[in-house]
């Protein structure tokens, strides 16, 4: 009789673990469902969802290009316009913004791509 009990109490407990486990499961999945979609959002207008002044009062970021050397090609597009447009100053500011760039860093960026360099 006692061994009965015992089995039971384990199957229950391994019941109540396995619930555990699928309540993680599904809650990491949300969060990567998340996840997911706010790069998506980052991607498709060529920036970050968050503001530039919470990002800067969290610490000294990474830039994105060091990051994901991977550019969009609506921002690519966009940055060569600007450029063949002679809109440097805007060009500048866009990147800046897009990869959350100090000044410098999205200057020299545009400056390359002046002198044919590319995106990669």
């Amino acid at each position: 009789m006692d061994q009965i009990q015992t089995s039971d109490i384990i199957a229950v407990l391994a019941l109540v673990l396995a619930l555990l486990l699928m309540l993680s499961v599904f809650s990491l999945k949300r969060r990567v469902n998340e996840l997911e979609s706010r790069l998506m959002q980052r991607d498709t207008y060529g920036g970050t969802p968050v503001s530039p002044a919470a990002s800067k009062s969290s610490g000294n970021p990474v830039p994105m290009l060091v990051q994901n050397p991977e550019m969009p090609p609506d921002l690519e597009r966009r940055i060569r316009l600007l450029l063949a447009e002679g809109k440097k100053i805007q060009a500048i500011k866009v990147m800046r913004e897009a990869r959350n760039l100090t000044l410098k860093e999205a200057k020299d960026f545009i400056d390359s791509l002046e002198r044919g360099g590319t995106f990669r």
